[in-house]
């Protein structure tokens, strides 16, 4: 017997969807791709170091994290602008991904770790920075719930697993 199943993901690969039909609004972008170099730059010049932030977020600028890769796909992807726009683009590491998928579309969700290396979440307090969110251009309504690693997020919606607890989702 199946008792709960969790979730662990490689943190920084990034996602973006559309709420009302789950389909992605473009690839994912994983942790080594290095397509957002100029954008890694821009916000050194106007945060005046690539330490700027690390006060806050812990990180350094960097194009590894996915904050960067949203903010990327935010500039130069066309249907990310119209669903942010429009009120139905949401965004996550793999594991918020999977979770809105296992739930049947009802939890948008992240657990802690995943959270931490978006370069979005205030280290001390542990849920998203405004500041931090102002500074990339990220609209913080497209965010997922950031949560503990270890509790019941949802439930299985679908297929063989249907009713098992989803109780446990952590970053690698």
């Amino acid at each position: 017997e199946i008792r709960a199943i969790g979730i662990t993901n490689q943190r920084e690969t990034t996602v973006v969807w559309d709420k009302t039909t789950g389909k992605p609004l473009y690839n994912a972008i994983v942790w080594s791709d290095l397509r957002t170099h100029d954008t890694v730059q821009q916000l050194v010049r106007a945060c005046g170091s690539v330490d700027a932030l690390r006060g806050r977020c812990g990180l350094p600028l960097s194009t590894y994290f996915s904050g960067v890769k949203l903010r990327w796909l935010i500039d130069n992807v066309p249907d990310v602008q119209r669903a942010i726009e429009e009120g139905r683009c949401m965004f996550g590491t793999v594991d918020a991904w999977l979770l809105y998928h296992l739930s049947g579309r009802k939890v948008h969700a992240t657990d802690i770790t995943n959270a931490s290396r978006t370069m979005l979440m205030n280290l001390e307090e542990g849920q998203w920075d405004t500041s931090l969110c102002e500074t990339f251009g990220v609209p913080t309504e497209i965010l997922p719930q950031i949560c503990s690693n270890s509790e019941i997020y949802g439930h299985v919606a679908a297929g063989c697993l249907e009713g098992v607890p989803i109780a446990s989702s952590i970053g690698d």
